[in-house]
């Protein structure tokens, strides 16, 4: 990925790349994926406060997620970036996935599996690969006029 797109958000202090996004989503995706790991390792001894714990991380997973979003789409909606559309679609599938997780959990359903923790990591990193990727090739194509 290419570390040139810097934009300031207006509620912090430094400019943030889009990589420290992706650091900071990995770290998040990572954080759930291993308290899924403990939760389906031990299920008869688990407890409402692995719920609520679930819950919570998935909830910051998803506030991490838009914000990163948003500031994604803002960057591609500035430079006209075609593939806009299909980028936004993947990243409504996560953030609506997340929503039910934590929605289903909150009411007493596991809506998901032992596998979730990979099925996280593997969409993020497919993501990336596909559709992130798309879009820094753009960007160093040359083919956006007046972009810094």
């Amino acid at each position: 990925m290419n570390n040139s797109f810097i934009s300031q958000d207006e509620n912090e202090q430094s400019p943030t790349s889009i990589i420290d996004e992706h650091r900071l989503l990995t770290e998040r995706i990572d954080a759930a994926s291993h308290e899924i790991d403990v939760f389906f390792a031990a299920p008869a001894n688990r407890t409402s406060s692995d719920i609520s714990r679930i819950v919570a991380i998935l909830e910051e997973l998803r506030n991490v997620a838009q914000v990163h979003f948003q500031h994604e789409e803002a960057l591609m909606t500035k430079c006209n970036f075609p593939g806009l559309s299909f980028h936004k679609r993947d990243h409504d599938y996560l953030l609506k996935s997340l929503i039910h997780f934590t929605s289903s959990l909150s009411h007493g359903t596991v809506p998901f599996g032992p596998d979730m923790g990979v099925n996280l990591r593997s969409w993020l990193t497919y993501h990336i690969k596909k559709y992130d990727d798309a879009y820094v090739g753009f960007m160093g194509s040359g083919r956006i006029e007046g972009h810094d």
